[in-house]
């Protein structure tokens, strides 16, 4: 491929990239009920209201669970995916699409979660009182938290459930992700 092939390969991985991170944002404050009325959170809401209109009117309107945000970005994926075969010349099948997309966004779910914690973590030392400006971030984190400090309570009053929920997303990334990531690469050849 010709450095310019490469540099519009970046270029559409990056602005999808940021398009997708846009609509799994969405996906995952609504999950975790955020305040809409909180700035980011209406910012994120008004750039993605465009890209999810077209799912919204096939899906139920978004309660806890923005499924239309989800399946946009998948689509998008999908999209990226299809646009990379094309540009390296090469086909791939519908159901390596379907992985690779699937695989994609679930690693950027996973991602996700993993700098919320430890965004949370480094928000805890630095401002460890209530600030409207970082409290969307415990708000995002909490939820994800919240299972593995019933398994672990604080001891001594350090918090150890970051570390234990950090350790059970990179092993599921390892494990769930890559074992159906090793699977659509077996598709390829």
């Amino acid at each position: 491929m010709s450095p310019a092939g490469q540099g519009g390969l970046f270029l559409l991985q990056f602005l999808a990239g940021l398009v997708i991170f846009a609509l799994l944002l969405r996906f995952f404050m609504r999950a975790t009920h955020i305040d809409w009325r909180h700035p980011v959170v209406n910012f994120i809401a008004k750039i993605t209201n465009p890209l999810c209109a077209p799912t919204n009117q096939v899906l139920p309107r978004p309660n806890r669970w923005d499924w239309s945000a989800l399946i946009t970005a998948a689509l998008i994926q999908a999209l990226v995916v299809v646009v990379i075969g094309w540009l390296t010349e090469r086909q791939f099948g519908i159901p390596l699409i379907v992985i690779s997309s699937v695989t994609e966004i679930m690693n950027q779910l996973l991602d996700m979660m993993f700098w919320l914690i430890i965004i949370q973590v480094i928000l805890s030392w630095v401002s460890p009182g209530y600030n409207p400006n970082t409290a969307i971030f415990y708000a995002l984190a909490s939820p994800i938290l919240k299972p593995f400090q019933r398994l672990i309570p604080p001891m001594g009053g350090l918090d150890l459930s970051p570390i234990v929920a950090i350790l059970a997303i990179k092993l599921t990334q390892i494990v769930v992700v890559g074992s159906l990531a090793q699977y659509g690469q077996r598709l390829v050849s």
